[in-house]
C-alpha cells in the first residue's frame, strides 16, 4: 500500500496554507473587518429546544457577504427557491487575531459593529448574529458561516416535565387528564 498523499502537484503546502491563512487575517484587518466570536461553550437540549452557554469572545477577523451568489449557496446547499431570501455569508479564518484556533459552530455568536451614519465617521452600530451552519473549505482555509439576526433566547419558568406537566403547557391551563372510560360514559 501506497504511503503518498493523494494530491496534486499544485496542491498547497501546510506552510503555504498558513501563509495564506495570515493574508487573510491582513487583508480583513487592512478593511477594518474586524469583530468578535463567542464560541459555543456548552448546549442543553430541553425537548426540542436548545440552550446555549458561550465563551468569552475572541477578536476575529471576517468578511461579509450580504447577498451571496446562487452557485455558493448551491455548493454548500443553503440555495432556497425564494429569491427575496438570501441568507448572510460570512468567510472566517481558521485562526483568531491572537493566532489561536477558533472554532465556530451553530449557535455561535458574532458580533460585529459597522458605521450607522455616512456624515458622521465616529457613529458605529453593533449587531449581533447567530451562526446557524458552518461549512469549511479546506482548499482556502476557512470557514463558511450562514448567518441569521441573534434573537435573546428565552429560557422556561420550569424546563423540568412532570406527570402533570409534561411540557409545562399546564402554567397557562388547567387540564383535565381523561382516559378512554371517560369518553365511552359521555355518550351513553
Amino acid at each position: 500500500m501506497s504511503t503518498k498523499k493523494p494530491r496534486g502537484t499544485l496542491y498547497p503546502s501546510f506552510r503555504e496554507i498558513e501563509m495564506y491563512r495570515k493574508n487573510f487575517v491582513e487583508g480583513a484587518n487592512l478593511q477594518g473587518r474586524s469583530g468578535y466570536l463567542y464560541e459555543v461553550d456548552n448546549v442543553t437540549q430541553i425537548n426540542t429546544d436548545e440552550y446555549y452557554t458561550w465563551k468569552s469572545p475572541v477578536e476575529v477577523s471576517y468578511y461579509l457577504v450580504e447577498n451571496p451568489r446562487k452557485s455558493v449557496l448551491l455548493k454548500y446547499g443553503w440555495y432556497t427557491e425564494d429569491s427575496e431570501s438570501k441568507p448572510i455569508l460570512c468567510y472566517l479564518t481558521f485562526k483568531d487575531k491572537e493566532d489561536n484556533p477558533i472554532n465556530p459552530s451553530e449557535g455561535a455568536i458574532l458580533e460585529i459593529s459597522v458605521r450607522n451614519d455616512p456624515h458622521d465617521g465616529k457613529s458605529f452600530e453593533t449587531n449581533k448574529f447567530d451562526i446557524v451552519r458552518v461549512s469549511t473549505d479546506y482548499d482556502l482555509a476557512m470557514f463558511i458561516c450562514n448567518l441569521a439576526p441573534h434573537r435573546k433566547q428565552l429560557e422556561p419558568v420550569n424546563p423540568v416535565p412532570t406527570p402533570k406537566d409534561p411540557t409545562n403547557e399546564n402554567r397557562y391551563f388547567n387540564r383535565k387528564i381523561i382516559g378512554v372510560d371517560d369518553l365511552i360514559n359521555e355518550t351513553d
